[in-house]
């Protein structure tokens, strides 16, 4: 059985798989830059996300030296599934 999204949740679950490659995190920043959703809902969407499933956190490197480059939110495997589903009804 799949989590129940809101609208936002839904969007935001799409633009982080389609934005970066599975073993990527994405930046809370680049959510709110995006204006999916209202900028000052991002952190509360993507915790939700995180709840259900979809999200975690991770800390992330900058690919070109592995050098530490905070943290920010992967998409997880049940999300990449969730995020596919519903890719062609989510307009971003």
């Amino acid at each position: 059985m799949t989590a129940m999204l809101s609208n936002r949740e839904k969007r935001v679950l799409v633009f982080m798989h389609l934005d970066a490659p599975p073993e990527y995190g994405v930046y809370m920043k680049a959510i709110r830059h995006a204006e999916i959703i209202e900028p000052a809902n991002v952190r509360r969407v993507v915790r939700a996300l995180a709840r259900k499933g979809m999200v975690q956190l991770s800390r992330l490197s900058n690919p070109a030296d592995f050098s530490m480059a905070g943290s920010g939110y992967v998409v997880t495997v049940a999300g990449r599934a969730e995020a596919d589903r519903l890719k062609d009804e989510v307009t971003l």
